[in-house]
């Protein structure tokens, strides 16, 4: 079998939750599978560690597609014939996009639909874009992929496709993530703080985040508790920043908020290891990849009380609803007061991490793509 993938997302150092899924998924998928042929489809240049194993073959397919229109193009105009011409029986895109014009079966890894319920956080194109072609594309599926019950349940349920024709395959923890030393988290600390305890946020700064929800807790925090800790976000910003920039400057407590930007591998581990608390409250999530790094990392985490987090978190999480400030502020504060309740939420959420590995999820992958090319 020959099994072309949409590799616009596939980097070397992914950046986000859709590219450390395509990551992780393709270099399994195509290193377990010596028997069968793989073909890369790129829309730029590519990084040639990104060629995992010798049953692989490339194709870089211009223009880049940088913008909802060449989207359309590339997927509608471009993809077709390539599909066909290199004798390809199947389509895997790890970004959720098929091509509609394409007669070869097609698997669609859509991580969820929060374009649908929250439009607007999304600039208007790209929300149009999402929100006119991803039902099409769920209708046209051999198989869908998704990567949680929850968002199996919000696609079946909202686009009308039936639950057997939809498969979960959660995320992964990277190897990397672990608890680190104590001599490591006082070092680290150290450098980042002074020394100084502090709550983390880890994600992508775009609307559905909440992260001014966070900066308000924070807020709320400092001024009804008698600790000094910071607060840390962590992430690349998106777009629609406007309330976030606006509170970060008007916080009275601006100066003991960090901003680190993204950070990967090494440091993004030790900043878990050494947060008191994730605070993780997103309105929408169709999995929420932070949660389960910060567990397995022997961090308490605070997760929003909707869609897919509680799915995630099980029993090791402090659940709060994301639009109550005062909630979220207790939450903190009780993790840093019962210190019984800390060590349990730390044993727990090793525990509870250990459902998320990627080499379970590209299994999961793997038996849908057999699934949909009919030999399982």
């Amino acid at each position: 079998m020959k099994i072309a993938i949409n590799a616009r997302m596939l980097k070397s150092v992914p950046d986000d939750g859709i590219s450390r899924f395509t990551f992780e998924v393709v270099r399994r998928i195509t290193v377990n599978n010596p028997s069968h042929k793989f073909l890369l489809i790129f829309d730029k240049k590519f990084d040639d560690c990104l060629l995992f194993s010798p049953n692989t073959d490339v194709i870089v397919l211009k223009p880049a597609t940088r913008h909802p229109l060449l989207w359309y193009y590339w997927h509608e105009w471009q993809l077709p014939s390539i599909l066909q011409k290199t004798g390809s029986d199947l389509f895997l895109s790890p970004d959720g996009i098929i091509s509609l014009r394409s007669s070869i079966p097609s698997i669609p890894v859509i991580h969820d639909i929060n374009f649908y319920h929250r439009p607007n956080d999304l600039p208007l194109l790209i929300n149009h874009y999402y929100r006119y072609f991803f039902r099409k594309f769920a209708r046209k599926a051999a198989r869908i992929i998704t990567v949680s019950t929850f968002s199996k349940d919000d696609i079946s349920s909202y686009l009308g496709i039936s639950r057997e024709l939809i498969d979960v395959a959660y995320n992964g923890v990277s190897d990397y993530f672990a608890p680190a030393l104590p001599a490591e988290v006082e070092k680290f600390r150290k450098e980042l703080t002074g020394g100084i305890p502090y709550f983390l946020f880890v994600g992508n700064f775009s609307p559905r985040k909440n992260i001014p929800g966070v900066i308000n807790a924070y807020n709320h925090f400092r001024s009804s508790a008698q600790y000094n800790h910071k607060l840390v976000l962590t992430g690349a910003r998106l777009y629609l920043n406007s309330e976030t920039n606006s509170l970060l400057k008007s916080s009275p407590w601006s100066s003991d908020i960090i901003l680190t930007g993204p950070r990967q591998h090494e440091e993004l581990r030790l900043l878990y290891s050494s947060a008191t608390a994730l605070v993780f409250v997103p309105w929408f999530e169709g999995f929420g990849i932070p949660a389960a790094e910060a567990m397995r990392c022997g961090t308490p985490v605070i997760l929003s009380n909707t869609t897919s987090l509680p799915e995630i978190g099980g029993n090791a999480a402090i659940y709060v609803n994301p639009d109550n400030t005062l909630e979220i502020s207790n939450a903190m504060i009780k993790i840093i007061t019962d210190e019984n309740l800390r060590t349990s939420m730390i044993a727990k959420g090793l525990i509870e991490s250990q459902r998320f590995t990627w080499d379970n999820c590209a299994d999961s992958v793997w038996r849908s793509v057999k699934m949909a090319a009919g030999s399982e």
